[in-house]
């Protein structure tokens, strides 16, 4: 799920123009508003990630998920440094911390395991004992949509000037999941 996360993230990050907003500290602004106020762009984005991944309702349910945590979100730009046409804005984030209850979820299946078991039996009559994936995701997902915890991470964007406008570099695989909270420290 993480590599589509980044995917949409960095789609997301080339394909929007950051408005108005003339300095780099107001650019780090706009771009995670867009996430907080669940900018179409992002949604649909989020929409096209999802269902690469999930269908049905656990489509559904994992893009509340994501929008629960870009509506949770809350940041604090601390500081803009700017030299020549070079630029970096630190910011602060809190984000629910995904990647603590994914983890907890996969190491309470692999110590509970026998709860998600689900006999099956082949053409010829082999019965056999699975993990009922649908039964995990409930799980998971339950955990994911009640999550409280939350953790807090610097990032650190950077900027170049490009025609007397501010651009934006991509931001490292592990920012990105940051903003998710899917990093893993």
């Amino acid at each position: 799920m993480k590599k589509y996360i980044v995917v949409l993230f960095m789609l997301l990050l080339t394909a929007c123009s950051l408005g108005v907003a003339s300095s780099p500290k107001e650019k780090v602004k706009e771009f995670l508003d867009k996430y907080k106020n669940q900018d179409s762009e992002v949604l649909d984005n989020l929409d096209e990630i999802v269902s690469s991944e999930y269908s049905g309702d656990y489509a559904e349910r994992y893009k509340n998920i994501m929008k629960n945590q870009y509506k949770n979100m809350s940041y604090t730009i601390t500081d803009e440094i700017i030299e020549g046409d070079d630029a970096s804005v630190i910011a602060e984030i809190e984000v629910y911390d995904y990647s603590s209850i994914i983890n907890n979820a996969n190491s309470y299946l692999t110590d509970h395991k026998k709860e998600f078991l689900i006999e099956s039996t082949d053409e010829n009559n082999i019965t056999s004992d699975s993990i009922d994936n649908d039964k995990f995701l409930d799980y998971k997902f339950g955990l994911l949509e009640n999550a409280e915890n939350k953790k807090t991470y610097t990032i650190e964007f950077i900027f170049h000037k490009d025609n007397n406008e501010w651009k934006m570099d991509s931001l490292s695989e592990s920012d990105i999941e940051k903003i998710h909270g899917l990093y893993e420290e």
